[in-house]
């Protein structure tokens, strides 16, 4: 049965791990985007789906499992939507908060290695996961986005419709890139040209 909930109780470990399966509709996921701005936007009609495994080691949990969902980013040279298909393995740890800080909440400077990266904290008995399954999802969004490698004629083509024939010809022929245009603008002083 799949949940929609995105919440974790804690009360419902019995020593055994836990199979926990949530989805929901893009259109009733707008966390997962929140706050972020519009050059990234899910796809409403397709399914968001997180499957996880969740492990309680005395008060640590461990969950493992993947993130699935499509969505859509603007190309940042020709501005076209282009389509990401999210399907990725995501693994996290939570410790409860008194277990954190004793870890980690110290004055005295301690040395993280990767694993620690991963490390939250919990406060109460029922988890709320979307924050971590948001970041999960995020980090995964590119970074500067670009049409794939298989779409760059149709990403010439709607960048030359974008910026017009005659700027890009005259960008062209002064080897003029586009974005770092208007530093040609800036007057100096002494600049006698």
């Amino acid at each position: 049965m799949k949940d929609h909930s995105f919440e974790l109780d804690l009360l419902n470990f019995h020593g055994e791990s836990l199979d926990l399966d949530f989805e929901v509709a893009g259109s009733s996921a707008p966390w997962i985007l929140e706050d972020v701005e519009a050059a990234i936007k899910i796809d409403e009609d397709q399914p968001f789906h997180a499957e996880l495994t969740a492990q309680l080691i005395g008060t640590t949990v461990h969950l493992d499992g993947y993130l699935a969902g499509t969505f859509y980013y603007r190309c940042g040279r020709c501005l076209e939507w282009r389509e990401l298909e999210l399907d990725e393995s995501v693994q996290f740890v939570l410790m409860s908060r008194p277990s954190w800080e004793e870890s980690y909440g110290g004055e005295d400077e301690i040395v993280l290695d990767e694993s620690d990266l991963d490390v939250s904290y919990y406060d109460d008995e029922i988890i709320d996961l979307r924050p971590l399954l948001r970041e999960a999802v995020l980090l995964e969004m590119p970074d500067f986005p670009m049409c794939p490698d298989s779409l760059s004629e149709a990403c010439d083509t709607a960048f030359e419709r974008v910026v017009g024939e005659e700027t890009l010809e005259d960008n062209e022929a002064n080897s003029m890139d586009l974005r770092w245009s208007k530093l040609k603008e800036i007057e100096l002083d002494g600049d006698d040209t």
